[in-house]
């Protein structure tokens, strides 16, 4: 079955919210994913009301489809409740411009459950900070009705939540609203942490058992720079890393993941050849 597949790229904040949209939209891809922090100087964009109807007019005009992707300084897993208190301001302060942004969804990575009290039986705390981190969930759900969270999985073990999808089943068990949480399946991640993606329909029927195919709204399509079930995290352009381009192009057009949209979370390199890549991709050719 052939598809005409949603690919996006994740694109880096150096000047503005416009300029950002306004590059996607030269550089005709059809939807993309941002943070809102300018990352090389790890700093917070302010954007003005001006600014903010721009962006969601270029935003109305072009794109049915957005993605944030929170800050790695949410950790709402911590047992430091200094952090924790940072962790839900930053949380909110990025709901906020979701909501003003008119964006789809944001995507969150669950956080570190380091210093949460340990059992024989759970020796990292995880269950812990999956209870602390769906009671905020719950909290800012009520607060922010309209909108919808995405968990991505992460590739790193011991204390981090997420990485192991068995975690987002206790997670959804906690949830009062859980049709306002989804996942965002990134690859690289689950290849790094130690799910083989081939044979593929193994790790479909791990996904569906753990996360429900039917909650999973985005895919990170990603390769890894690294080893299988190294647990480290270090994305290759699809294709070019150790996942490699059969075990990418099979995951791209299977009936299960084809139809959802993928972002691209690439390394640097040249943006044309880039772009010639998402085309190929686009037509399902890895």
């Amino acid at each position: 079955m052939n598809y005409k597949h949603t690919v996006g790229l994740h694109l880096h904040l150096s000047t503005t919210l416009c300029d950002m949209a306004e590059t996607a939209r030269a550089l005709g891809l059809k939807t993309f994913q941002f943070f809102l922090v300018r990352e090389l100087k790890q700093k917070y964009i302010t954007v003005n009301r001006e600014e903010t109807n721009a962006f969601v007019k270029i935003r109305q005009e072009h794109f049915s489809t957005l993605y944030l992707h929170s800050s790695y300084w949410i950790n709402a897993c911590t047992a430091d409740q200094s952090i924790f208190a940072l962790s839900k301001r930053l949380f909110q302060k990025e709901l906020d411009a979701v909501v003003a942004l008119e964006l789809n969804y944001l995507v969150l990575h669950a956080g570190s459950a380091k210093g949460q009290s340990v059992t024989p039986e759970d020796p990292y705390g995880i269950k812990k900070g999956i209870e602390q981190l769906a009671k905020l969930l719950n909290e800012l759900c009520k607060q922010y009705p309209t909108v919808q969270l995405l968990l991505e999985n992460t590739a790193f073990g011991k204390n981090t939540i997420g990485s192991n999808l068995a975690d987002f089943v206790l997670l959804r068990s906690f949830l009062d609203f859980p049709e306002r949480v989804g996942y965002c399946l990134d690859t690289a991640h689950a290849f790094a942490y130690g799910y083989a993606l081939d044979p593929l329909d193994d790790f479909i029927k791990i996904v569906d058992e753990s996360l429900g195919l039917e909650n999973i709204k985005l895919i990170h399509f990603n390769d890894s720079v690294l080893r299988f079930g190294c647990m480290q995290d270090m994305h290759a352009f699809p294709g070019e890393g150790k996942i490699g381009k059969d075990a990418m192009a099979n995951l791209l057009n299977h009936p299960v993941f084809a139809p959802l949209p993928k972002i691209i979370e690439y390394p640097d390199g040249d943006l044309e050849e880039i772009l010639q890549k998402v085309k190929n991709i686009e037509k399902g050719v890895v």
